[in-house]
């Protein structure tokens, strides 16, 4: 992670570079004057340096003007303009971007998506580098106040793809939800770096497998990864009946998977309600998957087909394990289920994020 001498760094090129007229003038006028001495008043170099410098004093009608002038209206007014502009002016994503700019062999971040922050979350925790590029502000402002490496700009813009250093980068992963961003996203960051190692996080797979054909990428379904961990515990568990809570990519793939191993399914929407529950037989089946990430919504929901059905294997999907973890003990009893962290668990155990300093564990990714 960043340090302070880093976040220091870059905040001080942000206020010069802001400054940078008032700046340019006060360098003007030291450099002129210092010349008037040298050459005007006839004062060896090194002297008139430190008399422009003010660390001199100059005899004479001019070094008193200049004297006075300088200390109240020159060095007075453009130190009072650049303390104005820093208080007033200072923006935290510049020294996000400013931070951006200087990485050099990251990993680029492409959509702060559920598996853009655990990625962010693995690396940054890792001691790696990694730089998020985001449209939307409202989903990163605690990245932006906290001055990390980010770029605010749609991934559609290839120069939002070079402050992001995606040319410098080891390894971006595209993790936006938006379709046309991930296409267009592919274009460009091969444009930019044709060496880097690509991944394409696609909810479409057919759409997928083509990115990562036409691109030299790897493509990533989390709903697959995920459903792939519910056919594990359906077969431990000898499961033959099962629920399925949340139309969604990951509800669907679930069904996919299970009927594949002969396992009766229904697919529901997502409900809290009891009734609706009964009505799709939650008291008959033998496995219940929740696929929506709602911790809130699905500590109601467990609770209701624990009333229910108190034996039945309930795997919920969740995002914050921590946080989440009530869930997993009585009365709930439930089997956590995170797309993300099981997609970020792959990409470990495949090797991707290892030039960017996160290789699997002993044990565990």
């Amino acid at each position: 992670m960043l340090g302070t001498r880093g976040r220091w760094r870059a905040r001080v090129w942000v206020t010069l570079r802001q400054n940078k007229a008032a700046l340019a003038f006060l360098l003007g006028w030291l450099a002129i004057n210092a010349a008037v001495f040298a050459w005007g008043l006839g004062l060896p170099l090194t002297q008139a340096a430190l008399t422009a410098l003010r660390v001199h004093k100059a005899d004479g009608v001019w070094g008193r003007f200049y004297a006075s002038f300088t200390d109240v209206v020159v060095f007075g007014a453009i130190a009072s303009f650049v303390v104005g502009n820093v208080t007033r002016r200072y923006r935290p994503e510049a020294t996000c971007a400013a931070l951006a700019a200087e990485m050099r062999g990251h990993l680029v971040v492409i959509g702060y998506s559920n598996l853009g922050r655990r990625l962010h979350q693995l690396v940054s925790s890792r001691g790696g580098q990694v730089v998020i590029v985001e449209e939307d502000r409202a989903l990163v402002e605690a990245l932006i106040q906290a001055e990390e490496p980010l770029v605010l700009g749609s991934a559609k813009d290839e120069a939002t793809l070079k402050a992001a250093g995606v040319e410098e980068a080891s390894v971006v992963v595209i993790a936006t939800d938006d379709l046309e961003t991930v296409g267009v996203a592919c274009r460009l960051v091969r444009l930019q770096n044709p060496k880097c190692k690509l991944v394409v996080r696609c909810p479409d797979d057919d759409v997928g497998q083509v990115l990562a054909k036409a691109y030299a990428a790897k493509a990533l379904s989390t709903s697959k990864i995920a459903a792939q961990m519910v056919r594990a515990h359906a077969v431990k568990a000898g499961s033959r009946k099962a629920l399925v809570v949340g139309v969604n990519s990951v509800g669907r793939r679930v069904v996919e998977a299970l009927e594949n191993e002969r396992v009766t399914c229904q697919l529901i929407g997502v409900t809290e309600d009891a009734g609706t529950l009964a009505k799709a037989g939650v008291a008959e089946v033998d496995l219940v998957v929740i696929a929506d990430d709602d911790l809130g919504k699905n500590m109601v929901r467990v609770d209701r087909v624990r009333d229910a059905n108190p034996n039945a294997l309930v795997l919920c999907r969740v995002f914050h394990e921590e946080a989440a973890e009530i869930l997993a003990k009585k009365p709930f009893s439930c089997v956590l289920l995170s797309s993300s962290r099981l997609a970020a668990e792959f990409l470990v155990g495949d090797g991707v994020l290892k030039d960017v300093g996160v290789v699997a564990r002993r044990g565990k990714s």
